[in-house]
């Protein structure tokens, strides 16, 4: 009987031996490892998350294509309010007779003069002792278009 009890354990030994080793060896634990309810839960998480991915991308392209348009509006409206500005600096420079008047006050014509600033009428073209000097009413520069 003793033999019998000395086999038994020493094929039990062999055996979890064998079966560790071809566990570790062969790839036999990935079966025991994705089977396991935890790694199932874990993966279809992930599932979520890779879609939730994906969504957050879609949006960012979309973002991305508004945020284009954006920049792209508002450097059109950029280049526009620079030639209404330019325009209506340009109007104003030679309705007043900047040059004219700094020749004939013996001012160097090439020397650099500050534009009045514009307001919203502009005084020197309206009134009594206008530009023309004859006391009558002149017509205002070019009013810029209404944007529609």
């Amino acid at each position: 009987m003793t033999r019998f009890t000395i086999g038994l354990l020493l094929g039990l030994l062999i055996g979890i031996a064998g079966t560790a080793a071809f566990l570790i060896t062969a790839g036999g634990g990935d079966y025991l490892i994705v089977t396991s309810p935890r790694v199932r839960e874990l993966e279809a998480a992930l599932k979520n998350v890779d879609q939730d991915r994906q969504w957050l991308r879609e949006r960012l392209d979309e973002a991305h294509d508004a945020l284009a348009k954006l920049e792209s509006r508002f450097t059109a409206l950029a280049a526009r309010f620079e030639s209404i500005t330019s325009a209506a600096t340009g109007s104003d420079a030679a309705s007043s007779g900047a040059a004219g008047s700094a020749a004939a006050t013996g001012e160097d014509a090439a020397a650099p003069t500050q534009s009045p600033a514009p307001t919203a009428t502009p005084l020197a073209d309206h009134g009594e002792g206008g530009a023309d000097g004859a006391g009558l009413e002149t017509e205002p520069a070019d009013e810029p278009a209404s944007a529609s």
